[in-house]
């Protein structure tokens, strides 16, 4: 019995020695000790343990002592000690892509989601997968997990996607379907919870305690970063922003973009206003169009367009008046025209807002996704620290 006290206690001395690497690295054995209040012998032999089981590295010497003793040895994370798969289910393509533990895109492939919706959808994400980890010759034994975005409300602890309109799933069982295809550990969120997420550990939000994301495309949502955790409220639908009612007068009458989209998507999403200008223009409009011909000062543009985007300022100045946040980030697709829509947001917000708050837009791209897949990964499953 007094063993097994003892490799519990090694364990958690390894996690606790292995979080304050990855923290502060680099580090030395003493600022560990010091750190954590562990004696140097105790530091010393969960490094010894760490460094055999290859998750930290020593990167030579440090800055010699004041006294000019022996320099220290800098220790590091290693990365590559692991590989997360990370996917992004759209309504449009599908992107699946391999990263280190830091977040390092290695690997990263696109098919289109509706050619295959209907069949080998899941082989298909598992053949991908496949590719990308012969072509980095990685073992089947090297993958920590999955990680999944999907466009829907998701029920995390079930796995079961409630509503996903663009995929035409109601009550789906993604992490089961992902589960019979990987042979690995399965995490399933919302796609905008794991947009936040992911700005949350290597994007424009990294080191903010509250935090904003917002994606507009054809529908909109946003995720939720409150005192630095994950905000997905009592039956995770929190940030459902594409619900908020910005105009009762309009909401009485207001007809939805898609069945199951909400107030605001149907009067500021990609769909809406590609729609509206088309009315007006009579002829077929994309949102993409419509930006442009707004750049052009066209009169039905910029009138159309304008009463969109404050739509959705308003709906941000609502977010800001309730939660405060130090920044809001805005992706999606329709953040490729935060040129447009950012002097409009933040009109709205210095009008109706107490205070004002930093908008921003993601520094992501394409893979934006995938990195935040990864990073709900790492934040749920505890294998990375089950030294």
């Amino acid at each position: 019995m007094q063993y097994v006290n003892d490799e519990s206690n090694m364990n958690r001395n390894a996690r606790q020695v292995l979080r304050c690497v990855l923290e502060t690295e680099p580090t030395t054995r003493t600022a560990i000790a010091k750190k954590l209040s562990l004696s140097k012998p105790t530091v010393s032999a969960a490094i010894s343990r760490l460094i055999d089981e290859g998750w930290v590295t020593e990167t030579g010497s440090g800055a010699a002592s004041a006294s000019g003793g022996r320099k220290p040895v800098n220790l590091k994370f290693n990365p590559k000690k692991a590989r997360c798969i990370g996917i992004d289910i759209g309504g449009t393509k599908v992107a699946v892509g391999i990263t280190d533990l830091k977040g390092e895109l290695e690997s990263y492939r696109t098919f289109p989601t509706q050619e295959y919706l209907d069949h080998d959808f899941f082989p298909e994400i598992r053949k991908m997968a496949g590719e990308m980890m012969e072509e980095l010759s990685l073992d089947e034994e090297e993958i920590l997990g999955v990680g999944a975005g999907v466009p829907g409300v998701t029920d995390v602890q079930t796995g079961i996607v409630e509503e996903a309109p663009a995929l035409r799933w109601r009550d789906y069982p993604v992490r089961e379907k992902l589960e019979e295809v990987f042979p690995y550990p399965v995490y399933v969120d919302n796609d905008v919870n794991i947009g936040v997420l992911g700005e949350h550990w290597t994007g424009r939000g990294k080191g903010k305690q509250n935090l904003i994301y917002i994606s507009i495309g054809t529908g909109v949502g946003s995720g939720i970063i409150l005192n630095g955790q994950l905000f997905r409220g009592s039956q995770y639908s929190a940030g459902e922003l594409g619900y908020m009612v910005t105009d009762r007068s309009l909401a009485r009458s207001y007809r939805p973009s898609y069945e199951g989209y909400g107030f605001l998507e149907s009067v500021a999403g990609g769909t809406s206003v590609g729609t509206a200008l088309s009315e007006q223009l009579g002829r077929k409009v994309t949102a993409e169009e419509a930006f442009g011909l707004y750049r052009s000062g066209n009169k039905e543009a910029v009138e159309t367009l304008g009463k969109s985007l404050e739509h959705l300022g308003i709906a941000v100045a609502n977010y800001v008046s309730l939660l405060n946040p130090e920044m809001i980030i805005l992706g999606g697709g329709l953040s490729q025209s935060f040129d447009v829509i950012r002097p409009i947001v933040s009109d709205n917000v210095k009008r109706y807002a107490p205070k004002e708050c930093e908008i921003v837009r993601t520094a992501f791209g394409g893979e934006a996704g995938v990195i935040g897949a990864v990073a709900l990964l790492l934040k749920e499953h505890e294998g990375l620290y089950n030294i």
